[in-house]
């Protein structure tokens, strides 16, 4: 509490949290905190003029009124301005009442024009860049000035475009013509919820623009803020350029990273093996980088015979210059505030209080733009620092006798690992046992050799190219070294772990726990000295020793407890409840199964359809989106699939398989089922080789297969049926015919996934199922409860006679929204209405998830969806609205 600027943002932070999570002060609450701060003034003012200090009655002497005081004004202050910030964050532009819908559905050109607000970047036939734009025209409604930021995204049409895109630059006065949008919230539970990130920089419209004919520029007379920002985005490119032409290919996106902050050219494989062992910090510009360029600057100009505090007001100058320069991420902000304010408290003799200087640090960003508080590059930047600060020396001190040095460096990266660890597994959901090793052999080379030759490299290159390349020579080996080393640890898959993303409570739990057993550890170790040492105290010195042992005992226990929970919560829940949850994956197919018992199934994985053309490689992206890596497998993550005990292919067409390599890369799985037929495409190959090299058993199946999945949950093969003559696998080009058709009974309710079955097959299907009469395997399930509606709903699935023999009360199209093919057809929805089922569809309401109890009922909720009423089918009937959860018996 000798800390004010520490507990100032401590205070000031929590209110801008609890704002963002839903807890804001306002009306009855706002004028209470106000009251209660009154109150705590007065008594605090009482105090000071009559018996002393009063205080509440708690143990620590820092919990006066006054202190109580300073919270209240300091929370009330944190939560008010967030408050007041998201309040004012609306739209400028209004489009005519006439045309918002059309606007709404992206299906009404608009003309917006302003100024380039961003470096647009470019990727393959993708140009992307935010707009500060003033004017916007409607067409025929009108025009209206509106300043308001958009999000630009420019499709490229010919190669020749490339070289005049390639020329726009910050600052440039631009108009443009196209689809405005607004942006996509999320559609799966947990998935990224691409409306709230842009809401929080203020972004409230996406604008697609087909084609530089839709473009025009000019030139424009930027003011000295945005001639500065030019300035810096040449000088970045140069020296992108630059490091370009110093280090090799598969190197140079690495050291643009490590250098100047720019991550867009780092191969995407290099990042996920970085990500995967908890070292992404290392490419994010830090306290380190700082710290160097003020040594180094301070060191050039005390050479250049400036005195000490001409060196000083120097840097004060320079430092905000480089942050500006390696990308102002909230990371090298911090970091340069935090340096700043030391030698701006240096120059004036006061002390150097890191701590003090962090907080300070803190409260400005947060004062500045509220919304940091749910950046995790800024949660993880002051947690981790000042985790470091407070926690490093006490943890040398436990540690047993040896090299400082190494005593220190282990210190450092168990600490970091700890501090970082809850919301690296809240955000990103998985964590490396070989974490710290990676982190104790890497970071110091990186931090304290690659870093600073990297940049004299760089620095020399620019002057004269051979003596950059001559010191790049030693960086290039050193890197060539790490990706081998973080290659080699990558491949070993017993040292990964999924996690479930924790709740809030079990995140404060954590740290409390750690940061308590710390200090009694701590504590108990102070006492045990002086004790040894026979120094003579008050207090009973064995007695405090063994307190404080078995205090540091407990809260140890208490973190192992947590760590235990928050790896497998669901397997204290005992609520023998299982799920189906049919995942927005766009135009393609993707569910997830969670048996009563926690078996987990995947039922295809979704994939990206591209039409590319010969002699279009110049649009290929050097990060394209993949459904899998982007969508399936963090959704698995976040709900703590540490494996899939069956993966079902219902065939092998591209849109159903395209997902699952990045799955079986990412998640183990103990086997594939498919339907005993290969097809020659590029996915389908990749993936059963992947497979194989996973040791994925390979299973296929026909119809008469049963599975127990446990013992409540079984998964009946219904289709396609047992090839003629001798068994092995045939190829099949046409996989919608051997789809395979599976009905899924979990606690008694039935699940029949039709795949992308037509009316040809589903005619033979049910020509068998009646010749197999009642003693069939399958009678039972007959009706269906929930059908997972064949094909996506085309024209030619789903026939009448199919309809009529399941009876389905709820059938789930998969489909993307406004998909090419048109799904689902119009005929289709009429047959299913026809035949009393209730329809959800994930381009309409996102993921739709399916729960069946141990007593038989199922609850349906959908993300994007609230239910208003029944129909004759007994389920209820979802129109677009807010998320809601229905109970059916």
């Amino acid at each position: 509490m000798k800390r004010p600027a520490v507990w100032a943002a401590c205070w000031w932070a929590a209110g801008c949290a609890a704002a963002a999570w839903g807890v804001a002060l306002q009306g009855f609450w706002l004028w209470g905190s106000v009251g209660a701060a009154l109150i705590a003034g007065i008594g605090a003012q009482r105090g000071r003029r009559g018996r002393g200090p009063v205080a509440v009655p708690l143990p620590y002497p820092v919990c006066s009124w006054g202190w109580i005081t300073a919270a209240i004004l300091l929370f009330a202050g944190g939560n008010g301005l967030y408050v007041w910030t998201d309040a004012a964050n609306v739209s400028d532009a209004a489009p005519p009442a006439l045309l918002a819908e059309a606007v709404a559905n992206g299906e009404y050109p608009v003309k917006i024009s302003g100024m380039i607000g961003t470096l647009p970047e470019m990727d393959g036939d993708r140009v992307t860049f935010r707009l500060d734009s003033d004017h916007w025209s409607w067409g025929e409604g009108g025009e209206e000035d509106a300043d308001e930021w958009v999000a630009v995204t420019v499709r490229l049409q010919e190669q020749e475009e490339l070289e005049m895109a390639s020329r726009w630059k910050r600052g440039d006065r631009i108009r443009l013509e196209g689809i405005v949008r607004t942006p996509e919230p999320a559609s799966n539970y947990g998935g990224f919820d691409y409306r709230e990130y842009l809401h929080r920089l203020k972004i409230h419209w996406t604008f697609t623009v087909k084609g530089l004919g839709s473009v025009e520029t000019a030139s424009a007379n930027p003011d000295p803020w945005e001639r500065l920002l030019q300035w810096n985005d040449r000088i970045r490119l140069a020296a992108g350029n630059r490091i370009s032409r110093l280090f090799p290919a598969e190197e140079a996106g690495y050291m643009k990273g490590l250098l100047i902050g720019t991550r867009e050219e780092l191969d995407p494989e290099r990042f996920r093996e970085f990500s995967g062992l908890g070292l992404t910090h290392i490419l994010a510009i830090s306290g380190l980088h700082i710290t160097v360029f003020a040594w180094a600057a301070a060191g050039l100009l005390r050479l250049a015979g400036a005195t000490r505090e001409t060196a000083g007001r120097a840097l004060l100058l320079t430092i905000p210059l480089y942050v500006l320069f390696t990308g102002a991420s909230p990371s090298v902000i911090r970091a340069g505030l935090t340096a700043m304010a030391a030698v701006w408290s240096g120059g004036r003799g006061w002390n150097k209080d890191a701590l003090s200087f962090l907080g300070a640090a803190a409260l400005a960003m947060l004062i500045w733009n509220p919304y940091s508080v749910r950046d995790v590059g800024f949660q993880l930047s002051f947690l981790v620092t000042a985790g470091l600060i407070a926690a490093v020396p006490r943890v040398t001190e436990l540690l047993p006798a040896g090299p400082q040095l190494v005593r220190s460096s282990f210190a450092v990266a168990w600490t970091s690992q700890i501090v970082s660890f809850p919301l690296t597994v809240f955000y990103f959901n998985q964590f490396s046992l070989l974490s710290l090793p990676a982190n104790l052999i890497l970071v110091p080379v990186i931090s304290f050799a690659v870093t600073p030759l990297g940049y004299g490299a760089l620095l020399a290159g620019s002057l004269w190219t051979p003596v950059g390349q001559v010191l790049a020579k030693p960086v290039s080996w050193m890197n060539r070294s790490t990706f081998a080393i973080i290659g080699r640890l990558d491949g070993w898959e017993w040292g990964k772990l999924i996690w479930p993303s924790p709740q809030v409570w079990w995140i404060g739990m954590f740290y409390l726990s750690a940061a308590a057993a710390l200090y009694c550890a701590w504590r108990r170790m102070h006492w045990s000295k002086l004790e040894k040492r026979g120094i003579c105290l008050a207090i009973d010195g064995p007695r405090l020793v063994r307190r404080y042992g078995i205090a540091a005992g407990a809260c140890l226990m208490l973190w192992t407890g947590l760590l235990i929970y928050g790896y497998a919560p669901d397997w204290m829940s005992g609520s023998g409840e299982g799920t189906v949850a049919f995942l927005d994956v766009g135009q393609g197919d993707s569910a997830l199964i969670r048996s009563p018992d926690g078996r987990t199934i995947l039922i295809d994985g979704g994939g990206t359809v591209t039409f590319r053309k010969l002699g279009e490689e110049w649009k290929e992206r050097q990060d394209p989106f993949e459904v899998g890596r982007k969508t399936v497998v963090p959704l698995l993550k976040k709900r703590g699939v540490h494996q899939l005990d069956y993966i079902v292919v219902s065939h092998e067409d591209t849109d159903h398989i395209g997902g699952l390599a990045a799955v079986l890369e990412e998640i183990p799985v103990g086997a594939l089922l498919f339907n005993g037929t290969l097809k020659s495409s590029p996915s389908a190959s990749a993936l059963f080789r992947l497979a194989l090299e996973h040791g994925v058993r390979l299973l296929p199946v026909h119809e008469g297969d049963t599975l127990s999945i446990d013992r409540r949950t079984q998964l009946s093969i219904l289709s396609p049926p047992k090839p003629d003559g001798a068994p092995g696998i045939i190829w099949e080009e046409e996989q919608n015919d051997v789809t395979v058709v599976a009905l899924l009974r979990m606690n008694g309710v039935r699940f029949l996934f039709a795949g992308d079955i037509g009316s040809d097959e589903e005619s033979s299907l049910l020509e068998r199922l009646r010749t197999a009469g009642p003693s069939s395997a399958v009678a039972a399930f007959s009706p269906a409860d929930v059908l997972k509606v064949g094909h996506h709903g085309s024209k030619n699935s789903s026939s009448e006679e199919w309809l009529a023999y399941w009876r389905p009360a709820l059938a789930v199209i998969s489909a993307g929204r406004k998909n090419v093919y048109g799904h689902p057809h119009a005929s289709a929805l009429e047959r299913l209405t026809a035949a009393g089922a209730s329809i959800l569809r994930t381009d309409l309401h996102g993921e739709i998830q399916v729960a069946a109890d141990r007593d038989g009922r199922i609850r349906i909720r959908t993300k994007r969806t609230s239910v208003l009423a029944g129909n004759a089918a007994g389920l209820p009937v979802p129109s677009t609205g807010s998320t809601h959860t229905a109970t059916v018996p």
